[in-house]
């Protein structure tokens, strides 16, 4: 092999920031040493991997975009090579790349941050946001090495360990006439114009509950912020489906809200760890994994956020 992890490592940094004078500047290092860096790599694979455009910006070509992610998990491998390594004392330290899923994260993250800091304060936690579909490319591309998601679409190449089995619920504002049950039915909610998150996976499970008794909710708005779904809900025009609830009964308004378990038998989908099934498992991979089992299963730290 004559390139290196630094050759690679300046043809990742061009391709995210899509110019040589980006990348220069991000990386501290001179155009001149990252120009020649790429005309080693391409003179060595015998490819052509950017084609130069207008003011100075370069786009992948095929060739090169294959090459950027084999590049990727390179690099990823050789970062875990060398937390390993530092690992191996009686001190766990390292850097743990985690993707979870967006809508979830701020409830959830804060727990296993806490639990890391716990037990292993040398350990720091990178954190990835994404949707359902971009967690699993995140696993498979291997930009993290574990998530926190759903069981929703999971790649068969990715093995999940549930930590959590969750319920959706009805979000209504507190003077909705339905609100006054304690248990709402899907067709009560037809009542009402629907806000739904529109995410990939995730607004297509919230409607097949309705879809599956033949229901067509009318949906009033789609967004992708979990808080503009609660507070459009708070104008009272608006119900949504959910299944993270803030401890705080209010939107950013001061409005209140109040949550109602959805009494149909509805599926109940499960959180969890996702892997990816080829990667091999590192010391910090397991370590939190652990920590996630300990303070979400066995504690249940995360509890007072699901409407049982």
């Amino acid at each position: 092999m004559s390139f290196s992890l630094r050759q690679l490592k300046y043809l990742v940094a061009v391709a995210d920031s899509g110019s040589i004078t980006a990348a220069s500047t991000e990386l501290g290092i001179s155009q001149p040493a990252i120009s020649a860096a790429i005309r080693e790599l391409e003179a060595e694979f015998g490819l052509t991997l950017f084609a130069r455009q207008r003011a100075k910006k370069v786009a992948l070509t095929p060739s090169g975009r294959r090459a950027v992610s084999e590049a990727r998990v390179l690099l990823a491998d050789a970062e875990r090579l060398g937390d390993n390594v530092r690992g191996l004392g009686t001190v766990l330290s390292g850097t743990l790349r985690v993707g979870c899923f967006r809508p979830t994260a701020p409830f959830i993250m804060p727990i296993a941050f806490r639990g890391m800091r716990k037990t292993h304060p040398e350990v720091t936690l990178r954190i990835q946001e994404a949707d359902l579909a971009d967690v699993a490319n995140l696993l498979l591309e291997g930009t993290v090495d574990a998530a926190l998601t759903y069981d929703m679409h999971l790649d068969s190449d990715l093995e999940f360990d549930p930590l959590i089995t969750v319920r959706p619920y009805a979000l209504l504002a507190h003077d909705d006439p339905i609100a006054r049950h304690s248990e709402v039915r899907l067709r009560q909610l037809l009542e009402r114009e629907m806000v739904t998150l529109d995410l990939p996976f995730t607004q297509d499970f919230f409607l097949s509950l309705f879809y599956a008794r033949g229901l067509r909710p009318n949906i009033g708005l789609r967004t992708k912020s979990y808080e503009m779904a609660r507070s459009m809900v708070g104008t009272g025009r608006y119900f949504t489906l959910l299944i993270m609830k803030p401890v705080v009964d209010r939107t950013y308004d001061g409005t209140r809200l109040v949550c109602r378990p959805i009494k149909d038998n509805i599926p109940m989908p499960r959180f969890g760890l996702a892997l990816p099934k080829a990667a091999m498992q590192t010391r910090l991979t397991d370590a939190f994994c652990d920590v996630c089992r300990q303070f979400l299963k066995t504690e249940d730290l995360a509890g007072k956020f699901f409407v049982r």
